[in-house]
């Protein structure tokens, strides 16, 4: 009976604390776990799609439609780090939900329940000593107030078990924000020198899985791991909620 009680004023309270309204199709959301998209969007394959080990590049998790004849996807070759993996596809109900995510330190339930999903699948390639998730300019941190990797490091380390480092890296570049239309070789640059690695005393002999909310080109994840490989880390592996497609340089 109390839990009952409780569900029904947890759901009660979803207009208070997500949009009355799916922020895909507009329909009536019914579950506060599911956050900013009905139940529907998130269901419908044609508009949230998830990501199954059988349809992704072993190394950096890219969909299918990414591979071509090899079993590793062209893009990936540089990639520095062991395994990257995602939830799902950058794109309906994950993608509404990492947008709510940039303003609102939040994961709701249905959410934090596929990482959970992605994790568990994927536990023995993402193997690590210790979690740590990317970090923002300090600037970017003071006009955001939160850093969302940190919510996503926070959730990982609950699942996993892992400690979190939040302070072992810094971001010593304020890059500019990754425009719709760039391409891979445009996101590397911006992003070269970006972080440093302040304590290697914490990496140094030790797996690390690094975290966000969205990989796209890789160039941020791949910035990231180089600095903690230099710093003595052994491997570096990924983990994001969505895995969004970009594309090549040239």
């Amino acid at each position: 009976m109390l839990r009952s009680t409780v569900r029904l004023l947890r759901d009660g309270a979803v207009s208070l604390a997500y949009p009355d309204d799916c922020r895909i199709c507009g329909g009536s959301i019914q579950n506060w776990a599911d956050g900013v998209a009905c139940r529907a969007c998130w269901e419908d394959p044609s508009i949230t799609d998830l990501l199954t080990n059988a349809t992704l590049c072993p190394k950096c998790g890219a969909p299918a439609s990414r591979l071509s004849t090899s079993p590793v996807c062209a893009l990936c070759d540089n990639l520095p780090v062991w395994a990257a993996r995602a939830c799902g596809t950058y794109k309906g109900a994950i993608e509404a939900s990492i947008l709510f995510l940039k303003s609102r330190p939040h994961i709701h339930t249905r959410l934090y329940d596929l990482m959970r999903s992605a994790f568990v699948n994927n536990e023995a390639v993402l193997a690590s000593d210790l979690i740590v998730p990317v970090p923002l300019h300090r600037s970017r941190l003071r006009e955001r107030g939160f850093n969302q990797a940190d919510i996503v490091a926070r959730l990982l380390g609950r699942i996993s078990g892992l400690r979190v480092e939040y302070k072992c890296m810094e971001r010593i570049k304020q890059t500019r924000r990754h425009r719709i239309g760039m391409d891979a070789r445009e996101r590397a640059k911006s992003v070269q020198g970006a972080f440093r690695v302040v304590r290697s005393d914490i990496v140094s002999g030790r797996s690390v899985l690094i975290c966000d909310d969205v990989m796209t080109s890789g160039s941020t994840i791949a910035e990231a791991a180089s600095s903690l490989i230099k710093s003595g880390a052994t491997r570096v592996s990924a983990f994001t909620i969505a895995r969004a497609t970009i594309r090549p340089a040239g």
